[in-house]
C-alpha cells in the first residue's frame, strides 16, 4: 500500500512540475512530423550515416501510423507510456511483428524522446517504463569450407567483372568489412605496401582493416584491370561507374545460386560472420577482432567466441602459460 501511495505522489508531483514548466517549452511539441524533422536534422548534424537516419525515420513513421490506427494522440507533448504500450501490443497481435522489429521501434522512440527532452520541446518521458521485448537471438550462419570452395569457383576471372567479383569476395572474407564499407572504398584508401585499407564505418568512424598476401596479389591485378576511370571509387562496373550496394548484393546472390548454396544466405554479412569464425578458430584474440570488425563494444565479439571458440582447449594446450616453463612431473621450483 505504501509503495502505491509513493507512486501516486510521484505522479502528481511530476504532473505539477510539467504544468509549471509548460511556458518554458520550445515550439513544436504538438506536431509529430515537425519533431521528427528536428530529430533527423540533429542526427545529420552529428554526422550519423544516411542509412541510420533513414532507419529512424521509418521506425517513427510506423509509430505514428500505429497511434493513428489506435485513435491515440500523435502530439509528442501528449503521448504517454501507456499509449506506446498499446502500439507494442498492436504490432504483436495484429501485425505479427517479431520482437526484433518491435525493439527497433522502441529504440527509435526512446532516442526520439531523449532528443525532444534535451531540447525542451516536450517534458514527458513516455519511454522510461518501456522495456525491450525478449526474443530468440538469430545469428547468421557462417559459410563452411565447402561453401567457400564452391563460391570461389563461380566468378569468371578471365573477364573484368568476374575478376573484380573474385577480388571483392576475397576482401570481404579477409577483412570482415560491412557492405556499406566496401561500397564506399576509394583507391586512395588502399595501402598495398602495408596490406591495409582505410574504411569508413558506422557513425562515420574510420578504422584500418588488414589483409594478407593472396588478397594483396589480387588487388594489385585488379587495379591493373581497372585502369583509370573517371571515378576514384575502388569498385566499379564494366562501364567505369561506381558499383553500388544493391549491385554487390545481387552479384553475391547470383554466385550463391550458381554454386547451389541453399542452407546459408550468401550475403556480405555472412562473409563478415565467416571472417569472425575463422579468425577465432585460428587463434585470434577478441580485442584485435573487435578492432578489425569495428564493433563499439565487446558484446558481439564475445558472442562469436561463445559460438565458435570450441577449440579453446586445444589452443590452451598450445599456449599454456605453465607448460614449457618446467617439468610438470617434478613441479615448479619453490626456491
Amino acid at each position: 500500500m505504501g509503495n502505491r501511495k509513493e507512486k501516486i505522489d510521484d505522479y502528481l508531483l511530476n504532473k505539477a512540475i510539467m504544468e509549471e514548466n509548460k511556458e518554458d517549452l520550445s515550439f513544436g511539441g504538438n506536431d509529430f512530423d515537425y519533431c521528427v524533422k528536428l530529430f533527423l536534422d540533429d542526427l545529420e548534424l552529428k554526422n550519423l550515416a544516411y542509412n541510420t537516419r533513414r532507419w529512424h525515420k521509418e521506425n517513427l513513421h510506423y509509430i505514428k501510423q500505429a497511434l493513428e490506427k489506435l485513435k491515440l494522440s500523435t502530439e509528442p507533448v501528449n503521448i504517454a507510456d501507456k499509449d506506446f504500450k498499446q502500439c507494442i501490443l498492436y504490432w504483436k497481435r495484429d501485425c505479427n511483428l517479431s520482437p526484433t522489429s518491435i525493439n527497433h521501434r522502441i529504440r527509435s522512440f526512446r532516442q526520439f524522446y531523449m532528443y525532444l527532452n534535451s531540447e525542451r520541446i516536450v517534458l514527458n518521458c513516455p519511454y522510461t517504463s518501456i522495456e525491450k521485448l525478449k526474443g530468440p537471438k538469430v545469428i547468421i550462419k557462417p559459410f563452411e569450407k565447402d561453401d567457400l570452395e564452391k563460391l570461389f569457383k563461380q566468378p569468371d576471372r578471365t573477364t573484368f567483372v568476374g575478376f573484380r567479383d573474385y577480388t571483392m569476395v576475397l576482401v570481404f572474407l579477409d577483412t570482415g568489412v560491412r557492405l556499406c564499407e566496401i561500397a564506399s572504398m576509394r583507391t586512395d584508401d588502399l595501402d598495398l605496401s602495408n596490406n591495409k585499407i582505410l574504411v569508413l564505418g558506422k557513425g562515420a568512424k574510420e578504422r584500418e582493416v588488414m589483409f594478407e598476401k593472396t588478397t594483396r596479389q589480387y588487388l594489385q591485378r585488379y587495379l591493373i584491370f581497372r585502369e583509370k576511370p573517371d571515378t576514384d571509387y575502388l569498385w566499379i562496373t564494366d562501364m567505369g561507374t561506381p558499383l553500388n550496394r544493391r549491385s554487390i548484393q545481387q552479384r553475391l546472390k547470383h554466385y550463391g545460386k550458381a554454386a547451389g548454396i541453399t542452407k546459408v544466405r550468401v550475403s556480405p554479412h555472412t562473409f563478415r560472420h565467416t571472417c569472425a569464425k575463422l579468425y577465432i578458430k585460428r587463434g585470434g584474440d577478441v580485442l584485435s577482432l573487435q578492432k578489425l570488425l569495428g564493433h563499439s563494444s565487446l558484446d558481439m565479439v564475445k558472442l562469436y567466441v561463445s559460438l565458435w571458440g570450441t577449440d579453446l582447449q586445444q589452443m590452451h594446450k598450445k599456449y599454456s602459460p605453465v607448460e614449457g616453463l618446467f617439468d610438470p612431473l617434478k613441479g615448479p621450483s619453490l626456491n
